[in-house]
């Protein structure tokens, strides 16, 4: 691609946390790409205005008029806005032919956004990062992965962007990205609805919350550091690892008064049954003992 030494424009559509963090990381780390950050319009002048110091340029605005064209527009609005801001970004008449527009969400893929037609072209790029404190992520984003899918054209360069500020661009189908965001939530949001759940459980059982921490965070890190050093199913340790049946039939039977407890236990077991099944420490009979135990705990028989 005849690309080298370009300058880009680029102007953000709903710059809060995500949106600051990014524009201010693809002006501070150039690569053959020159980008300048156009225009960061937001619900409020203020809010726009807070942005563009935050970034250290652009010009703030509140609306859709009077917008400046821009090669880049990059969409961070919130999930159920995004096709109609595309659509007033097209009406708007500024987008010119070869122009990208692209939106960051993790579960929508880029044919969300309004039709290009011959005129623009149309991607998405998710960083698996949580945006949480933009002063943080500036540090801390080097080493994200970032899933990336659209138009051919605009991918490439959007995967040239992201690979300068640190980002790890692997391609993903379109119709595959509600499945793919699936995954990112079960192993973030739910890892923290699971280990809340487990404190719970240690409350439950008498233990403070002090003590829980405690005790939690040691085995919490051990435990990622095996998964990530390993292919993932060595990882496994615990009763259902090495097939023993009494053990689950009495953490099944201490949760019999917390049935939504239960359900969780067992639905997670029958997990572990498959990955325990591929290490092969226990016996096909001990592991179908257990899933028997486990599908009588989850229909509460």
């Amino acid at each position: 691609m005849s690309e080298a030494n370009r300058s880009l424009t680029l102007s953000c559509i709903g710059a809060g946390r995500a949106g600051k963090t990014l524009c201010k990381l693809f002006t501070d780390h150039q690569c053959q790409f020159d980008i300048s950050i156009q225009q960061i319009i937001n619900r409020t002048l203020a809010s726009a205005s807070e942005a563009v110091s935050f970034i250290g340029q652009g010009l703030p605005a509140e609306n859709f008029e009077n917008l400046k064209p821009a090669d880049i527009w990059l969409i961070l609005t919130p999930d159920d806005e995004i096709a109609a801001v595309s659509q007033r970004l097209s009406l708007s008449a500024v987008l010119r032919q070869g122009d990208i527009v692209l939106h960051c969400s993790g579960s929508l893929s880029s044919q969300i956004l309004y039709p290009s037609g011959d005129n623009h072209y149309r991607a998405s790029v998710h960083p698996i990062h949580s945006f949480a404190n933009p002063e943080n992520s500036l540090d801390d984003f080097s080493g994200t992965a970032c899933a990336v899918e659209g138009d051919p054209y605009a991918t490439a360069i959007l995967t040239e962007l992201f690979s300068a500020i640190g980002g790890q661009c692997f391609a993903l189908k379109a119709d595959k990205k509600t499945l793919y965001h699936a995954a990112t939530v079960m192993a973030c949001n739910n890892l923290i609805s699971l280990l809340s759940l487990s404190q719970q459980m240690l409350e439950a059982a008498g233990v403070d919350s002090a003590t829980g921490d405690n005790l939690f965070q040691p085995l919490i890190e051990n435990t990622l550091k095996n998964y990530f050093r390993s292919d993932g199913v060595e990882a496994l340790t615990g009763p259902i690892s090495r097939g023993d049946s009494k053990t689950v039939e009495a953490h099944i039977d201490s949760l019999k008064e917390h049935p939504d407890w239960q359900g969780v236990y067992s639905s997670l077991g029958e997990v572990a049954v498959s990955l325990a099944t591929q290490q092969g420490y226990a016996s096909k009979e001990q592991l179908k003992t257990i899933s028997n135990l486990l599908d009588r705990a989850k229909h509460h028989e």
